[in-house]
């Protein structure tokens, strides 16, 4: 049985940056609306997960210096994924901080999915 790192890096780090719970939807593909326009399908779970501002190491492996969005690096158990058109995955997204965060790009990921740092970058919030 092998050393459960994120468990053990997460407790140390969670006294500075305590762990919240946040809401994902995992996204199992789209339909196709009668007008032709996809109508994208989730599962939904909670997870615990630790928030960190966005490192300029992760940006420059992003290569987003110059964007104008509100990003953050999550620290998740499990695995999540950005979008990937050729494999038909990902677009996950993570709710947390009263907001939607779509998974924009997968930074590491340890084990076989035991844990996974991705960029999420905050999305727009559409009224009815």
């Amino acid at each position: 049985m092998g050393i459960n790192l994120f468990g053990a890096a997460g407790n140390a780090c969670a006294a500075v940056n305590p762990h919240i719970i946040a809401s994902i939807r995992f996204s199992t593909g789209s339909t196709e609306n009668l007008n032709g326009s996809p109508n994208l399908t989730y599962s939904t779970a909670s997870v615990e997960v630790e928030v960190q501002a966005v490192s300029s190491e992760d940006l420059k492996q992003v290569e987003n210096i110059n964007q104008q969005a509100d990003m953050r690096s999550v620290y998740v158990f499990g695995a999540m994924n950005a979008l990937n058109r050729p494999l038909q995955i990902g677009g996950d997204i993570l709710t947390f901080y009263g907001s939607d965060w779509l998974v924009t790009q997968q930074l590491e990921e340890w084990g076989d999915g035991e844990w996974t740092k991705v960029l999420v970058t905050r999305q727009l919030t559409t009224t009815s």
